[in-house]
């Protein structure tokens, strides 16, 4: 079963939402972008769904 939804995840899907990446929304919640995905996966698999379309990530 998968854990609740917790504040903080809401709070980076909000800040993706309005800044538009990762990475933003890593620099303006003081944290790395790994902490970021990783709370983004774990709403995932709350919901049962893909939130964002990482296929339209940059390819280096």
């Amino acid at each position: 079963m998968p854990a609740p939804t917790t504040l903080k995840q809401l709070e980076t899907i909000y800040w993706i939402a309005n800044l538009g990446t990762f990475e933003r929304a890593a620099l303006k919640l003081n944290t790395t972008q790994s902490a970021i995905s990783k709370r983004i996966q774990e709403l995932e698999l709350a919901v049962g769904a893909e939130l964002f379309d990482r296929s339209l990530r940059a390819r280096a």
